[in-house]
């Protein structure tokens, strides 16, 4: 796959440069270039085909010129008929035959071609013009901008942006869509105001004249083919076998699911059959999965039993919740705009794990939108049936789809019973200066459902991810449920070939009978490659509360901050709907952080990868050119993932950590926290009178010997089978344990223990989470159990809440008057992903204050050695210079 950008207008050979080093992820083997007084084209390659000759730019010998991102799996077949007409070819290359095709057929060869692409044609003969074409479902981007006299066009946005002159400027209309209705790539126009991309199945002409876009084909439905199983089974073969031809290897990305499944056992048995164009694939098929062991939508046992009919080689990663936040930024980057869902981390993860071995891999994508793989469309035909009063046949797919259909009805009633209102949660100027877009997806006729996500809702924005996610990692990723042959032919089957007696995906079924495992053949639900993704959101709380409440969200004049913290904490807690919306304003954030704000130009160079929540800081510290935040975000870095600054309802407040050495039992908190702060006046913050002191209450309570080895603890018989009931958390959080129930009993007597697990046990049906430590009390929830990454020994400790916290907060405010000479209130906090408690504090400290700052957990909980926190205010409210 390859990255093709340029420009129709003046030469700027700078500025041609800089768009094409901009996506060399693209393609890392090569580089052209091609200048004009008309037009400007830039090109990276990634050799597929023709590693040799297959160079861009390339050229017919009376000068028209193309680069070319893509494939066209038939340039085979069109080469043949090309030769009869009298054309002759340098290179085995499918780039010369998309060329030759053009000079031939002009705009009309785009009809024939069979694959996948995004190309620039210069053609200087008669009056010179700039053609640009798009695939038929838009497989490959293609986008373009006017801006200073010239049109502007690339595969990837970020390219565009090259322009310093450029405006970073956000379609409010297209974010208003997004963050209202889940709606995104549903048009030509894109989250960046003034860029848009050549439609699908289209292509635009560029001359002195202006620009121009027309459509080269339209889905067409009918119900005049026949639905032949063993059609079907012939059709998707040879779909498949066309994705093979690379002169690099070739793998498969499998999820287990039914589709990906399908071309991995299609892959093996033209392996196992020598097809020619199998070679790529080496002496054994490879695979690459994504598992989450232990969580409801693993897939492990489905793609242990693909491997082992096909005897594949299996690679396989495992993504975690942790992984995910640290790669946000660089996610986000390469993505480009804000996605309605989290889940394409899993292909991101699987990409660069299939990178390692092969260059091109296919997938699954699209089967879902062609054969009706996703469990509303058994919902939509019913309804069709009841529209055609066919109420026999209603009954019988009614009974055979309820395993999928009550399912879905429920999910639904139990989502409008704790809905979130996300008209709430948006700033009513922005839904003033904005509307709401036309959602025209049918319920009650499947065939025209399936073109409508097809071609508008559903497959657009999944072949952005699978296009950002594979180029990502310079790896080619083709899809044979695209083939044009195939889809021409589904899109004339009648519906029953797609769903019959209960069976989505009916005709695939049949039709690879006895090639799939029988327990893939069978599978009724729907999940592919996605992520735990409220799971993940709520297990890191933390870290998306401190994004929700940092000075930049609060600043944005898209939603009402306040009201969108809460609502999250309360989906968290179980006690709102899991809304999408929550993951659609974390994007939104991100992305404007990477893509849009002004005043951080100098990050531009590494911006992707220096960190969303560093990002944002630097952010808010140059935008309010606050000399105060300045001094601290530039002598200090926060812990990994979290804010330096948060905002309150009193104002923004900086959190700095604060290190130390390890404290053991008999050390003085005191001295570490007076060492600590000392070793920051030495980085140019030095402690002022009014500011706080966090101390983290697990320091303290290791000083007081209040901790011990968790194998030291003998746990009473009530302990061990009051443990039973309670979730044991990764974290070292909660009394899982047989030794941290031990220490809850002995902190606040058996009795009150059992109290409080009967209060949580009746409240747990209607949601309500959280119901034991609130009633057992703040120094059962301070327990810490042993916790993996913590500093050594402590990750086998478990400890008490430290006693007489108060006392130990005035130890510790007249050490720092002592040394410093400066007056500071002293908080001792028991701080976790799930919510913070003040422990003790001397007079001056503001409780609800400490607690609301404490929001994102910033001190350090695992191996950062920061168990003390400086808190300052540094402005009574958040300003943000952008540009929207």
């Amino acid at each position: 796959m390859c990255g093709i950008d340029g420009f129709w207008g003046p030469p700027d050979h700078a500025l041609l440069r800089a768009m094409t080093d901009a996506q060399r992820h693209r393609g890392p083997d090569d580089e052209g270039f091609f200048e004009s007084p008309h037009v400007s084209l830039g090109f990276r390659r990634l050799g597929i085909i023709d590693l040799a000759g297959g160079a861009q730019p390339m050229a017919t010998d009376d000068g028209v010129v193309i680069v070319y991102n893509g494939e066209v799996y038939n340039y085979r077949e069109l080469r043949t008929e090309l030769e009869a007409l009298g054309h002759e070819f340098r290179t085995r290359s499918d780039t010369e035959v998309a060329l030759h095709a053009y000079a031939e057929w002009g705009v009309g060869c785009f009809r024939r071609f069979n694959g996948m692409w995004g190309l620039a044609i210069f053609d200087p003969r008669d009056e010179p013009k700039l053609v640009l074409a798009r695939d038929h479902f838009g497989i490959k981007p293609l986008f373009y901008a006017e801006w200073n006299g010239r049109l502007v066009f690339a595969s990837e946005i970020k390219a565009i942006l090259q322009d310093p002159t450029f405006p970073r400027a956000v379609n409010e209309q297209r974010l208003y869509e997004y963050l209202g209705q889940g709606l995104f790539d549903h048009d030509e126009a894109t989250f960046f105001e003034g860029v848009r991309q050549i439609p699908a199945a289209s292509y635009a002409v560029v001359d002195a004249g202006g620009m121009r876009v027309e459509r080269y084909w339209t889905p067409t439905l009918a119900t005049d083919a026949a639905a032949d199983p063993a059609e079907f089974r012939e059709r998707f073969e040879r779909a498949v076998e066309r994705r093979l031809v690379a002169d690099v290897p070739v793998g498969v990305c499998l999820s287990g699911g039914l589709d990906s499944s399908s071309i991995c056992a299609v892959m093996a048995r033209l392996l196992a059959d020598r097809v020619p164009d199998a070679v790529s694939l080496g002496d054994r098929l490879k695979t690459f999965s994504a598992t989450f062991p232990g969580d409801p939508i693993d897939e492990t046992a489905y793609i242990d039993r693909v491997v082992e009919m096909t005897g594949a080689q299996s690679s396989r990663v495992q993504p975690t919740s942790q992984d995910f936040v640290r790669e946000l930024e660089a996610w986000v980057w390469h993505i480009e705009e804000p996605m309605v869902s989290s889940a394409p981390y899993a292909m991101w993860a699987v990409m660069r794990l299939a990178r390692e071995q092969v260059t091109v891999t296919l997938d699954g994508q699209a089967g879902d939108e062609l054969l009706a793989g996703y469990d509303h469309y058994p919902y939509v035909y019913l309804r069709e049936l009841l529209r055609r009063r066919q109420y026999r046949v209603f009954a019988a797919e009614a009974w055979k789809s309820r395993d999928i259909v009550v399912p879905l009805a429920r999910r639904r009633l139990r989502q409008r019973r704790h809905a979130v209102d996300v008209g709430a949660l948006l700033d009513p100027a922005f839904a003033r200066r904005s509307h709401r877009a036309r959602d025209e997806r049918t319920n009650q006729d499947v065939k025209r459902r399936l073109v409508q996500d097809l071609t508008t809702y559903s497959l657009p924005p999944l072949l952005r991810y699978e296009d950002r996610m594979s180029m990502a990692f310079s790896l080619e990723s083709r899809l044979p449920f695209l083939d044009q042959e195939l889809v021409d032919w589904i899109l004339r089957l009648p519906v029953d070939a797609i769903i019959d007696s209960g069976w989505t995906r009916a005709i695939l079924r049949r039709g690879l009978r006895g090639i799939l495992p029988p327990e893939i053949e069978q599978r009724r639900k729907k999940i592919g490659f996605t992520t735990p993704e409220f799971r993940w959101y709520r297990a890191r709380r933390a870290a998306l509360n401190g994004l929700l409440s940092s000075p930049t969200f609060v600043a944005r004049p898209w939603w009402n901050a306040a009201a969108v913290r809460t609502a999250f904490q309360q989906a968290c807690a179980g006690e709102r709907d899991e809304s999408m919306f929550f993951w659609r304003a974390i994007n939104a954030e991100i992305w404007a952080r990477v893509y849009v704000d002004a005043g951080l130009r100098g990050l531009d160079d590494d911006s992707w990868h220096a960190g969303f929540a560093r990002r944002g800081d630097l952010l808010f510290a140059r935008a309010n050119g606050n000399s105060e935040a300045s001094t601290l975000v530039n002598a200090v870095r926060a812990n990994l993932g979290k804010h330096l600054f948060v905002t309150t309802t009193d104002g923004v407040y900086a959190r700095v950590p604060v290190r130390s050495q390890l404290i053991e039992p008999g050390d003085s908190v005191a001295t570490a926290a007076r060492d600590g702060l000392a070793q920051l006046a030495e980085h140019g913050v030095k402690v002022t009178d009014g500011d706080v002191l966090l101390v983290g209450e697990k320091a303290l309570s290791i000083s007081q010997g209040r901790g011990a080895p968790v194998d030291s603890i003998r746990p009473s018989r009530a302990a061990t089978v009051l443990s039973h009931f309670v979730t044991r958390t990764p974290s070292g959080i909660g009394l899982g344990r047989p030794a941290t129930m031990q220490l809850a009993i002995e902190e606040a007597g058996l009795g009150r223990i059992v109290y409080a697990a009967l209060a949580a046990a009746v409240t747990r049906p209607f949601g309500r989470r959280g119901t034991f430590y609130r009633v057992a009390g703040a120094r059962v929830n301070a327990i810490d159990g042993p916790t993996p990454g913590t500093l050594p020994p402590y990750d086998t400790w478990a400890s008490k809440a430290p006693a007489d916290c108060d006392g130990a907060a005035r130890t510790i405010e007249e050490a720092v008057r002592e040394h410093f000479g400066v007056t500071v209130g002293v908080a001792i906090v028991d701080v976790n992903d799930l919510g913070a408690e003040v422990l003790g504090a001397t007079d001056a400290v503001d409780r609800p204050l400490v607690r609301e700052l404490l929001v994102d957990n910033p001190l350090g909980q695992g191996d950062e050695r920061t168990p003390f926190g400086l808190v300052r205010k540094v402005a009574s409210e958040p300003r943000l210079a952008m540009r929207s």
